[in-house]
């Protein structure tokens, strides 16, 4: 059910955020701060975890393990880096693919609604999107 409908709930939720913007970029700003915080401790975790490993395993100094730690993370992000120029373009084009299915797999129910819907019907239709238009441009202003 989720799936079938995934697209138009992603529709939903972006003409939600703008019409509530302040509340949508407050929430993605609180939610990117975290994510921050998140990666930022992760990192430090990691960094010190690598730090006393090679300080006991080598039985180094304090200076010796920072520069092979050092070493170690600038290798471990060039392979996150490699692993991402090879799997974005994937990534894009199945969005892409995914986005234009949806836009016309709708459209196409959009249009057989619209034509197997009688005269009354489509200015009634027209008439109800129009007055809640109005009516969400009191909320926007």
């Amino acid at each position: 059910m989720i799936k079938k409908h995934l697209d138009l709930i992603v529709v939903a939720i972006l003409v939600l955020s703008l019409v509530m913007y302040d509340v949508t970029m407050d929430l993605f700003f609180s939610l990117l701060h975290f994510i921050f915080e998140l990666c930022h401790m992760a990192y430090e975790w990691l960094e010190l975890g690598i730090e006393h490993t090679v300080e006991h395993l080598f039985h180094t100094s304090r200076h010796g393990s920072q520069i092979v730690t050092f070493y170690i993370l600038l290798l471990l992000a060039v392979m996150v880096i490699h692993w991402l120029w090879r799997v974005l373009p994937g990534f894009y084009q199945g969005a892409k693919q995914f986005a234009l299915l949806a836009w016309k797999r709708r459209k196409t129910e959009m249009e057989l609604y619209w034509l197997s819907l009688t005269l009354s019907n489509k200015v009634m239709l027209v008439v109800t999107a129009l007055s809640v238009a109005y009516l969400a441009s009191f909320f926007v202003m």
